[in-house]
């Protein structure tokens, strides 16, 4: 069975993830690309990803705590930054 673990290469930290994961750090990295720090809202986010609030919720708040993301309030939406030094790792074990 593979795993899969995202990698913040600025700290060396290692977290065990799905693809949700992938998909949505994916996601604001290509929408961070475009525009630099970007607002949305977690019912944006899970409309275009296919995923519950509360499952976007969750990753969301993993992401932030592997400091991969940052997230500040601005009312109903949120501001999103993405650091891009990090690689998705597949293992065997």
């Amino acid at each position: 069975m593979n795993n899969l673990y995202l990698l913040n290469e600025d700290t060396n930290f290692q977290l065990g993830c799905k693809d949700v994961c992938r998909r949505i750090y994916n996601h604001l990295a290509s929408l961070h690309r475009e525009n630099g720090t970007f607002p949305s809202s977690v019912k944006t986010l899970a409309s275009a990803l296919g995923y519950s609030e509360s499952g976007i919720r969750y990753w969301l708040s993993l992401l932030r705590d592997a400091k991969v993301i940052a997230i500040s309030r601005g009312g109903s939406y949120y501001d999103f930054d993405v650091i891009h030094n990090v690689s998705f790792i597949t293992s065997n074990h």
